[in-house]
């Protein structure tokens, strides 16, 4: 059996608030929120250990789009829509009209699989295609809750990244695991996006190095054309132990480029950065750039309350030459990762919203200063840090928590994931070309970090 044919949807709904939200109400995007407006759904699963019988799934179900109903209270923006104002600034319309939710069964069980982060169905545990036709009527958050033969259940999630980022996806998930469980909510939302907006008058004191800015565009609303994938790519997740991921930041820190300290980030960064950089074999003077997300919330001035929904990260984009990172030791890519992260400080980033704001009043398409497609650059994100297995239905932790990659995302993707171990244990999910995959997963030093079940073929993608 084809594994595509595996899932099968049994219902499509829109569920609402469960009562009707403040209207008229706007929610402010940033600037930050507006480089995001892009085409693509971001795709997670949490998978939960099996449990009960045919009636108690129905219960489940019926449960789940109650509590999720009652979230969506709190919520009530990611109930609406995205539309253009007069100026042609995206905005959100809290306008109540929902979000999806899909009930699926897979002809499936969990221990089909020896470690639920090779399971090869996981692309359809989310609703279909991840792209966004039209933002003025596409939900900013779809759910799919996959009930398996063995009893476990899949709930997969695709969130818009125009008024949404990893973190507060993530709070949100964990909220509405606490609403079902008929708990308070831990962190109350806030929606005061107005604390991340540019200075008036705009006011770049520093050289901003992340952005590309092109001719004005008509239509402010005009989402980005996703571009073909002419190249067969490949999928991979990789699990790296504590002390894997301890001997790496040891190496890090020893290297001759050493520094005091190493973060398992930037241990694992660089690695990713270096090992992709090489098995792609690219000429010593292409310029590679490893492009990665830096907290705003905690740098702005003042700090961000907590639970503030929007995009509260900064994508910067660090590029070399392709020699300087594959001739040197590991510590180098390590050490420019650290001294960008360390220059990203406050005036920067309050640089970056103000360049953006000059650059969206006169109506310049924007987009990061890295091609995600070319094959020569690598978009690292790291949820490292965040909550995934705080989330708890009232069925136990999740079993396995994964972010599911796509070819449109691009050539050369390397996510960095918690594990259900805790501690420094690390997943990083990777996709690149199929003929450089193969050349990753027998690279000398990435596969030193690894044990040898890890070293196997990727998923096509």
């Amino acid at each position: 059996m084809e594994e595509s044919k595996r899932v099968f949807i049994n219902s499509v709904q829109t569920v609402i608030p469960a009562e009707p939200t403040p209207r008229p109400r706007t929610h402010f995007l940033s600037n930050l929120d507006l480089i995001y407006s892009d085409v693509i759904y971001d795709p997670n699963v949490y998978y939960f250990k099996p449990f009960g019988n045919v009636k108690d799934s129905c219960d489940l179900i019926l449960g789940l789009k109650d509590s999720l109903a009652k979230v969506l209270v709190h919520y009530p923006v990611l109930a609406g829509r995205a539309k253009a104002g007069e100026d042609g600034r995206l905005y959100v319309d809290c306008n109540d009209e929902g979000i999806l939710l899909v009930e699926a069964t897979a002809d499936a069980r969990f221990d089909e699989w020896k470690d639920l982060k090779d399971c090869p169905i996981e692309p359809d545990l989310n609703l279909g295609d991840v792209t966004i036709e039209d933002y003025s009527t596409a939900p900013l958050l779809r759910i799919q809750v996959t009930m398996f033969r063995c009893g476990g259940v899949a709930i997969g999630y695709g969130w818009s990244h125009v008024c949404t980022d990893g973190w507060s996806a993530t709070e949100f998930m964990k909220s509405w695991s606490e609403v079902h469980r008929g708990l308070a909510i831990t962190i109350n939302p806030t929606f005061d996006t107005h604390l991340l907006k540019a200075r008036s008058p705009p006011s770049v004191q520093r050289p901003v190095k992340d952005y590309v800015f092109t001719q004005k565009i008509s239509d402010a609303i005009s989402v980005v054309e996703v571009p073909s994938i002419a190249t067969k790519l490949a999928a991979k997740t990789f699990y790296f132990s504590v002390s894997a991921v301890n001997a790496m930041v040891q190496e890090v820190q020893n290297g001759p480029w050493g520094y005091d300290r190493p973060t398992s980030f930037e241990a694992l960064a660089a690695l990713c950065w270096k090992a992709m950089t090489e098995a792609r074999d690219l000429p010593d003077d292409t310029i590679t750039t490893y492009s990665y997300p830096i907290n705003v919330r905690g740098r702005w001035d003042p700090p961000t309350p907590p639970g503030l929904l929007g995009n509260g990260a900064h994508l910067s984009c660090l590029g070399v030459k392709s020699g300087d990172i594959k001739h040197n030791h590991l510590s180098y890519a390590a050490k420019l990762i650290r001294d960008d992260k360390e220059s990203s400080d406050l005036e920067y980033l309050r640089s970056v919203v103000d360049l953006l704001e000059i650059e969206i009043n006169e109506g310049r398409s924007i987009g990061f200063n890295s091609d995600f497609y070319a094959g020569t650059d690598v978009q690292g994100t790291n949820f490292a840090s965040f909550p995934v297995y705080e989330v708890d239905f009232g069925f136990g932790k999740p079993l396995h928590f994964s972010f599911t990659l796509d070819p449109l995302f691009g050539n050369g993707i390397a996510v960095i994931l918690p594990t259900p171990d805790g501690g420094r244990s690390r997943y990083v999910s990777v996709s690149m070309a199929e003929e450089h995959m193969k050349k990753l997963s027998k690279n000398g030093l990435f596969t030193s970090f690894l044990g040898e079940d890890d070293i196997q073929e990727a998923r096509l993608l």
